[in-house]
């Protein structure tokens, strides 16, 4: 979602209009971006974690781009495995972020980013980057695509569902980032006053532990087993969003949701203006309380009228 609005910036300086984006199987980015205009199509390279790893991306790289054969490779990222690969293969245009790694010896095009922004965080790079190299970049909302069948499969399913909705994001990558599930539940009963319906998004590995914390909480729904696209479609007709520090987080932000970031490790900045975040400090997530959380959801439930909006 962070590397929508530079991703769009380097596709207009094309041709065509439009980019070969090569990210990892991990992020879904396939399904994700299925109808997004600047992106051709989604290749993906895996991550290895094995001895031979840095060999085994680099083999894979070089042979994507012998069989693509690019004009330009634009690497937003600091590793040197895909600069290595694609001069390798012979692309004649290479832009990285550099920042005084390995990776600036295979790439020709500059401005390289400086050592000094290596701490800095992954949107501040790509605001510095695109600045560099002439991207134009209006706006760092990543106002993401959604396919409107998605859309149309969530709303005939979920049509006899009564609004406002409220999606809990319960899922993240790390514990350190999950908000127990029991207190999302008493979240979810003391602000049953606001909403008709309250979603619980995750992925299907969740599914069992949002069932068990829902127990007997009405108009609680479990919406573990969507497809992303229509995981993000469910997201976009919500009226809010609180949840985890995640992809389905960003998702919100990035179709236009109001949501409340819970935060844990590493807390994302408020990148967007519909993303606000909660950190009860030291990168703790689990000294968020429901006080605050409901404190939080409910403030700008009034503030911004949320129950005016969507579903």
């Amino acid at each position: 979602m962070w590397h929508l609005p530079t991703i769009r910036a380097i596709a207009a300086t094309t041709p065509e209009g439009r980019v070969v984006l090569v990210a990892r199987p991990s992020s879904r980015a396939a399904e994700v971006l299925a109808v997004e205009p600047s992106v051709a199509r989604v290749l993906y390279a895996p991550h290895y974690k094995d001895r031979l790893k840095g060999v085994r991306e680099t083999i894979d790289f070089y042979r994507l781009c012998k069989a693509e054969r690019p004009r330009a490779v634009w690497i937003l990222e600091k590793i040197d495995r895909p600069a290595i690969a694609a001069a390798l293969a012979g692309a004649p245009e290479r832009r990285g972020f550099g920042l005084g790694h390995g990776q600036e010896r295979w790439l020709n095009r500059g401005p390289f980013l400086p050592k000094a922004m290596r701490p800095a965080h992954r949107i501040d790079k790509l605001a510095a980057f695109e600045a560099a190299h002439g991207l134009v970049v209006t706006s760092r909302e990543p106002a993401l695509k959604l396919d409107p069948e998605a859309l149309a499969t969530v709303k005939a399913r979920y049509a006899d569902r009564p609004g406002p909705w409220l999606c809990l994001g319960i899922g993240a990558s790390e514990p350190a980032r999950t908000w127990p599930a029991e207190r999302f539940a008493e979240t979810a009963r003391r602000l049953a006053d606001l909403f008709g319906t309250v979603f619980w998004v995750g992925g299907p590995h969740e599914a069992d532990a949002a069932k068990a914390a829902i127990s007997d909480l009405p108009n609680n729904v479990v919406a573990c087993d969507l497809p992303l696209d229509q995981s993000a479609a469910l997201i976009a007709l919500s009226a809010g969003f609180l949840g985890n520090d995640s992809g389905a987080l960003n998702v919100a932000a990035a179709v236009g949701t109001p949501c409340v970031g819970l935060m844990g490790t590493a807390p994302v900045p408020a990148y967007s203006k519909w993303l606000s975040r909660l950190d009860a400090g030291a990168g703790r997530i689990a000294d968020i309380t429901v006080d605050q959380a409901v404190a939080a959801v409910r403030a700008r439930f009034v503030s911004e009228a949320w129950a005016h909006t969507r579903a």
